[in-house]
This record gives C-alpha cells, sequence and structure tokens, in this order.
C-alpha cells in the first residue's frame, strides 16, 4: 500500500512546501521514472532485425529523444519553436525548480498574464502593476483630486480701461459732459476651505483712475491737470456652514463641492484605492496560481512522455520477439498476432509523438472548475513548455527548453476544517474587497443625508478702504485751507443665509439609491462568503479524494506491472508454456501498465496542484509562495 511509503503528517498551509516527500522511495522499486531518460536506454536491450520496418521502428525511438547533452544557448525570437521537425541534438535544457519560476514570473511581470487569449480579447482588462496607483492618481476621483478641494487658492486679474463717454448731465461727469478715463484695475484673492466646511477669503481690490472730472479731489490748483486717484480695499470674508455642509465627518466622507448623489471626498477616494489595491492582490494570487499550475502541466507533460516512450519500447521488444518466433514456427506467432503487435507499437509511438509535441488544448487554469484551477492534464512538452514560458515572461523561444526540477510531493496533509474556514472567511481577498465597497456605500449614504438638511450658514465680512493721491496713503486735502482728512475707513457685515429646496426631491432620491446600493453589497457578501466556504470545502474534498486516488493508482500500477513482468518473461524462454503464451494477454497488458502509470503521474500531479488550491482558497497563496505586497490594502 502507498501508505506504507509516505509519511503523515500535520502541517499548516503555509509550510506544505517543505512536507517530505515520502513517496520518493518508491522509486527503489524501479516503478517510478526518476529522471528524463533517453530513448536509447529503453531500446538497450533490443536486438536490431532485418525486416526494414523494425529498422525504421528502431530508428524511431531513437529520434524521438529528448535527453541530450546541452548545446550553446542562444536567446532571440529568431529561433524556430521545439517541433517535430527538429533534430533533437540541438536541445539545451533549462533546468528551472517551482521557486524559481514564480521569482522569474514576478521578475518580469508588468502585466499579470493570463493562460488562454485574455489579453488579446481584452487587454483593456489586463491587470498591470501600475493599477493601483492609477486609480491613486486619478484627477477625478483619486485621493489628491479629493485632497484638492481643501487646497489654498490664489485669484489674480488686472484690466485696462480707457472710457471716451459723451454725457448729457455734468453730474455724471463729475462736472463734464465730455468725461476721458484711463482705469488700471487690480483684483487679488486667497481662498480656503477648512476641513469643517469653514469658508475663508481674503481679497485686495485697487483701482488706479485718471480722468478729467473738475470735481475730483486730486489735482493742481487750477484744476488743468489731473492726478491719479488710488481706490483700495482688504476684505476678509468668512462663512461657516451651521447645518448642510457642516462638520469634519461630512467633508472628509463627500467633500466641499459635492451634491447630492456625487460623493466622492478624501474617505471615499481612500476606499477606491484600497479596492484597486485589492484588485491588484486579486490578480497578483490567480497569476501565482496559473504560474504554478502551468508548472505541473510541464511536469506531468514529461511524465506522461515517460509512460508513453516506455510503453512504446515495451511494443517494440514483443513485436521483435514475434518475428522471431514466427520465423521459428512457433504456435500462436501468427500473421494477425504479429501484425497487431506491430499495430500496437505504432499506437504508442503515436503515442509518443503527441506527448512530446502537445495538442493546442486548454490546460489547468483558474475558474475551469475551481478558482485556482482544476488539474487538466493535457499533455505535450513542447506545447507545455511554450505555454510556461508565456505565463513566465521568459522568451517563447531562447534554444532551451525548460524541465521541471522539482517533483509532486505525495505525503498525507491533513488539515483542520475550523481553521481553513476561519483563514478563508478573514483573510478572502474577494470578501475583503466586498467589505470595502460595503464601507464605501455606508459612506455614501452618510454623506447624501446629510443634504437632507437646510443649508443654514453664518457670514462674517470686514473691509478696509482708502483713497489717496498715492498707493496705500489714505489722506485727501481739505481743500483752500490746506490740510488734509484721513480716507481709511472701516466696515463690517454679519448675517446668515438659509436656502430650502422644496419637497427635498434629490435629496430623497439620493438617499433612497444609496440604501439600495448597500442593501445589494449585503446581499452579494452574503452569498460571497457562502461561496468562499463551498469553495474551501471542495479543495479540501479535492485534496483527499487525490490522495486515495495516488495510493490506489500505486496499487493498480503495481499490479500491471506484476501482470506485464510475468506474462513478458515468457517471451524469453523456449519452455512448453511460453509457445502456450496469449498474445493478446500480453499485448493487453502492455496497454494496461501504459494506462495505470500515466493514472499514477496523473493523480500525484493533480494531488499537488490541489494542495496548492487549498492554499488559494484560504488565501495563503501568496505566503506559501512567500510573496509580499509592499503597502497592502486594509479595510
Amino acid at each position: 500500500m502507498l501508505s506504507d511509503w509516505v509519511t503523515k503528517a500535520i502541517y499548516p498551509a503555509q509550510d506544505l512546501r517543505k512536507v517530505c516527500l515520502g513517496a520518493l522511495c518508491l522509486g527503489a522499486l524501479g516503478l517510478i521514472s526518476t529522471g528524463c531518460r533517453s530513448s536509447k536506454e529503453f531500446a538497450a536491450n533490443v536486438t536490431p532485425e532485418t525486416p526494414s520496418a523494425l529498422d525504421a521502428a528502431d530508428e524511431a525511438v531513437k529520434t524521438v529523444s529528448y535527453e541530450i547533452e546541452p548545446a550553446p544557448i542562444t536567446n532571440g525570437y529568431d529561433l524556430t519553436p521545439f517541433n517535430l521537425d527538429l533534430d533533437p541534438g540541438s536541445v539545451a535544457y533549462w533546468d528551472l525548480t517551482l521557486d524559481e519560476a514564480i521569482q522569474y514570473a514576478l521578475a518580469n511581470s508588468t502585466v499579470l498574464r493570463e493562460i488562454g487569449a485574455g489579453l488579446l480579447q481584452s487587454p483593456d482588462t489586463a491587470a498591470t502593476v501600475y493599477d493601483p496607483s492609477i486609480t491613486a492618481t486619478d484627477g477625478r476621483f483619486g485621493e489628491e483630486a479629493a485632497l484638492s478641494a481643501f487646497d489654498a487658492q490664489f485669484n489674480t486679474r488686472l484690466f485696462y480701461e480707457r472710457n471716451d463717454r459723451a454725457l448729457n448731465n455734468q453730474l455724471l461727469g463729475g462736472g463734464t459732459n465730455i468725461f476721458l478715463q484711463d482705469l488700471w484695475r487690480l483684483q487679488s484673492e486667497v481662498s480656503k476651505t477648512a476641513a469643517g466646511g469653514t469658508q475663508i477669503a481674503v481679497r485686495h481690490n485697487v483701482d488706479d483712475d485718471l480722468n478729467n472730472a473738475p470735481q475730483n479731489i486730486y489735482g493742481t490748483s487750477d484744476q488743468s491737470i489731473n492726478a491719479h486717484a488710488w481706490t483700495w480695499n482688504l476684505e476678509a470674508e468668512v462663512r461657516q456652514p451651521l447645518l448642510q455642509g457642516s462638520g469634519t465627518e461630512f467633508n472628509r466622507i463627500a467633500g466641499p463641492d459635492s451634491t447630492p448623489g456625487a460623493i466622492n471626498g478624501v474617505l471615499v477616494a481612500r476606499v477606491n484605492t484600497s479596492i484597486s489595491a485589492a484588485d491588484f492582490q486579486l490578480a497578483l494570487r490567480n497569476y501565482l496560481s496559473d504560474v504554478e499550475n502551468a508548472y505541473w502541466e510541464l511536469v506531468f507533460a514529461y511524465r506522461d512522455l515517460d509512460a508513453k516512450k516506455a510503453a512504446r519500447d515495451r511494443a517494440l521488444t514483443t513485436w521483435r520477439k514475434l518475428k522471431d518466433r514466427q520465423k521459428a514456427g512457433v504456435r500462436g506467432a501468427e500473421d494477425d498476432k504479429v501484425a497487431q503487435a506491430e499495430e500496437q507499437y505504432f499506437r504508442f509511438k503515436q503515442d509518443v509523438e503527441t506527448a512530446l509535441s502537445g495538442v493546442l488544448l486548454d490546460g489547468t487554469r483558474k475558474f475551469n472548475g475551481s478558482t485556482g484551477g482544476t488539474f487538466q492534464g493535457t499533455g505535450g512538452v513542447y506545447v507545455a513548455e511554450r505555454r510556461l514560458r508565456l505565463i513566465l515572461g521568459a522568451p517563447i523561444t531562447d534554444g532551451r527548453l525548460i524541465r521541471p526540477a522539482t517533483e509532486p510531493q505525495v505525503a498525507a496533509v491533513v488539515f483542520d476544517w475550523n481553521e481553513l474556514v476561519g483563514s478563508a472567511v478573514s483573510h478572502r481577498t474577494e470578501l475583503l474587497q466586498q467589505r470595502l465597497r460595503i464601507k464605501k456605500r455606508r459612506l455614501e449614504l452618510a454623506g447624501n443625508r446629510n443634504f437632507l438638511l437646510p443649508q443654514f450658514d453664518l457670514v462674517g465680512r470686514y473691509r478696509r478702504r482708502g483713497l489717496g493721491d498715492h498707493l496705500y496713503d489714505p489722506k485727501a486735502p481739505l481743500g483752500a485751507g490746506g490740510g488734509s482728512v484721513d480716507t481709511g475707513t472701516d466696515e463690517w457685515q454679519v448675517g446668515v443665509e438659509m436656502n430650502i429646496p422644496i419637497g427635498y426631491r434629490r435629496a430623497y432620491s439620493a438617499v433612497r439609491n444609496s440604501e439600495l446600493a448597500l442593501a445589494r453589497e449585503m446581499a452579494v457578501y452574503d452569498q460571497l462568503e457562502r461561496q468562499v466556504v463551498h469553495n474551501v470545502s471542495n479543495a479540501i474534498a479535492e485534496q483527499a479524494r487525490l490522495y486515495r486516488v495516488i495510493q490506489t493508482a500505486y496499487n493498480r500500477r503495481a499490479a500491471a506491472h506484476r501482470q506485464f513482468t510475468y506474462l513478458n518473461s515468457k517471451l524469453f524462454d523456449d519452455s512448453p508454456a511460453s509457445r502456450r503464451l496469449d498474445y493478446n494477454l500480453l499485448l493487453d497488458s502492455q496497454r494496461r501498465l501504459a494506462d495505470a502509470e500515466l493514472a499514477y503521474f496523473r493523480a500525484s500531479v493533480g494531488y499537488a496542484v490541489a494542495l496548492k488550491n487549498v492554499n488559494l482558497e484560504t488565501e495563503n497563496l501568496l505566503a506559501y509562495c512567500n510573496v509580499h505586497i509592499a503597502g497592502a490594502h486594509g479595510e
């Protein structure tokens, strides 16, 4: 039983990779391929035959070899991808562990790629490392954009006017019917909105007036020459909302320039940034999952090729031996039996070619039955290797063939259900993200409720005025008697302003919309939590199933190997029992052994994928891969 060979232990999810591979000792039995063997090893004991078909078969065994001496490595996209027409002597190997694959992927993943054609179909939705920063720096809805509403604003205007008017009334022209004027006007203002909603403004206005009105204060004694008159004022204004728009909480939620239904304050912008960061973490988690999926697909592809090459070589040996017995006139080695053995050899040879090159089928990837991906095991070394290169961000062709250096573990791993569910509910990114959406809806509801209050503002204004023939010299002459008078004056104003929309139709509509949106997000959260628990239960059940299947598949393979060994041994002796051998049983045992080996490899690699999926469903995959995100989002 397989359980006699594996180590049973309880490990936390993040330490799964450290579980000892107890099943490696099975290799001592000679039943597990422990490396990428060359086809020459498989055919080492085969005696060359004279028939051309057998010579061609032997040559075919050699030409599909994929274990050779490394060749010089070349880089670039001008290299032809690996295919069955290429000389295998030009192949060099890139031995890559799973940890190295993850490190390589993260170092070359500005865009978090997907297995499949998702990037080609919708490049706008591709996840990149820039996305959280793009959201945070959005000029409309980003956090800095929301904070900018509280920045001080400086406005200034400078105008020059040349006025030339004919007036019907001298009083309007200051004593003349032809009014001529040169007017410079400077207006400046600094304004700011405080966190509590208080609006503060300081204004400075200056007019330089030069005109021909004879009644002006400033001029020469004969009034024939007019002087400049400087008019200026300094003004400070404060507006404090008492109901609608008041308070630090509302202004941090909605912003000082908000309207009902358009809530985009600092707190809302920060939640949007956190949601975007959660999107990135989600994409990164799924990306790492697909990296592992592609890696294990390639591991299986090599094991699949190993098993089919061994089956092909066994079929070649049987075909040759039957030819020998046919020449010797042994009963049971008639033409139909030889043809059947020949057909089985070419069947396995076809399987080897397909296992080496591969078929363009959908491999293991996220959401193909489970969140992290259900193992497909489509096989095909070249196809799986190119898929791994794509997801890693490695050159599609560089003269090397990636060869996995990490074996799938088959040791028993026992999980605590309550711990897994608690971890999933507490840390699952989809749930954290949905909680952030609920928080955003609650902020929007609180902001919209403020608009149900009337606008009631307290306003205060102070102004200092001056008039003189020099800037900031508030003095005017008293007339012929001499002397001057101070023209600097002070003004102030206080009051209240109120604005009440009759019916509050827009405000009530915004509040109702926010309540419905909040109810929707909370209902979605309940279903997401149920889905997460459901997925965790599926992952645990799948992991337990595959471990049991590994044990059964191992026993099946051992039995198939014993049957084949017994029947095959009869081919190499001249006992009466061997002459009565049913060759159909021998050929059938070859197929059974090949199927049993593939079933074992499929179960062992599927078990590795299932363990990865348990970590993904409980949101431990990043920690499991020793990946940490700087500035990760929070609630």
